[in-house]
């Protein structure tokens, strides 16, 4: 199961008096053929909206050797945005902006509608500094928007871009 993505979380819900501890909760997905490969890419992620995955041209399916490494890839895939789905999404916010100077206390913002990414929209997902969001999906890879702008939208302008891990799986349809 090398190709399986697996995320653990352990949730502490509700106010103290009432609090709920949900633990070892897992949530897996495994590429279900062969056309399903994994994506992966450090991205900028910039103050103007536009599409998560702009790299297209890196989709690996097939497995890992067995020293841990990625040195053995069955193919290497192109990504064809409006046809090919997202079928399992992660996203780590780096606290680091965008050119790896320094710091930043930006939040990203997502929608998975092909709507634009802004904070004043209804549909976006927030993702502030040091945090994670992932998610399973069946979505179109050009309908994946992301924009950096500051934290609940204080006062100013954003900082700038914001670097972020992007992990997932896509169907190669």
């Amino acid at each position: 199961m090398a190709n399986t993505a697996s995320i653990s979380v352990n949730a502490t819900l509700l106010p103290d008096e009432i609090s709920k501890i949900l633990d070892t909760i897992t949530v897996t997905y495994s590429p279900s053929d062969a056309t399903e490969g994994w994506y992966y890419q450090l991205t900028d992620i910039q103050t103007s909206s536009r599409d998560l995955i702009r790299d297209k041209s890196f989709l690996q399916k097939g497995s890992s050797s067995s020293q841990g490494g990625v040195d053995t890839v069955a193919s290497v895939d192109t990504i064809d945005g409006s046809s090919d789905n997202v079928k399992f999404l992660f996203i780590k916010h780096t606290s680091v902006q965008g050119d790896g100077t320094g710091n930043t206390a930006d939040s990203i913002y997502i929608v998975l509608d092909a709507g634009a990414a802004a904070y004043t929209s209804t549909d976006s997902i927030e993702i502030g500094p040091g945090e994670c969001w992932f998610g399973k999906l069946n979505t179109p890879v050009a309908d994946i928007h992301c924009v950096s702008d500051q934290k609940d939208r204080g006062s100013g302008s954003p900082q700038g871009d914001i670097q972020a891990l992007v992990f997932a799986i896509i169907d190669d349809l």
